[in-house]
């Protein structure tokens, strides 16, 4: 008798075929269950970068009198997972060079944004960030000196600790934001 010991190509290919699967389902539970802060970095950055050209296009809004320019656009801590972006008065009706840059709560709200991750958080609260135009100023709480220490925003990891599980974002009052 001959007989050969071993597997038939089907017996492989669906050994194969079953591993595949296995993996590709254990890979896309890890993408899900980690932690990226870079992208919510990005996205708290996108949020300062629309307050920053918003201002530097001396962009008109409407806060229910009309499209009007305003002293500026801010960035307001609200809590651990949220931020809000605000507008100043309307420049025509008040001196803007004169007015607090800080939120003060009379200044508007137009936007409320909250990690699209809800394991990251602010590790701290952090000053009022505003851009003011026509010549672009950067306020790091109330303040626009050039050469301060930048405004540091920390994310990380709900619980973590830093600086391993975190991302710092600095704000500079010359305007950079890296």
């Amino acid at each position: 008798m001959n007989r050969r010991s071993g597997f038939t190509l089907v017996e492989v290919a669906v050994v194969a075929a079953i591993t595949g699967v296995i993996t590709a389902f254990m890979l896309l539970n890890f993408q899900r269950s980690r932690i990226d802060l870079t992208l919510t970095a990005n996205e708290l950055v996108g949020g300062l970068r629309l307050a920053q050209t918003r201002a530097l296009a001396s962009a008109r809004h409407d806060t229910g009198t009309g499209l009007k320019i305003r002293c500026g656009y801010g960035i307001h801590y609200i809590d651990q997972t949220s931020y809000a972006l605000y507008v100043g008065p309307d420049a025509a009706s008040v001196n803007c060079s004169a007015l607090n840059k800080n939120y003060d709560g009379a200044d508007t709200i137009i936007l409320t944004s909250v990690f699209t991750d809800t394991r990251v958080e602010f590790k701290s609260p952090f000053n009022d960030i505003f851009f003011e135009p026509p010549d672009p100023k950067t306020y790091l709480n109330n303040d626009s000196t050039l050469g301060l220490p930048p405004q540091a925003i920390t994310l990380g990891k709900i619980g973590g600790t830093c600086p391993a599980n975190c991302k710092t974002i600095n704000v500079y009052t010359s305007g950079k934001i890296q």
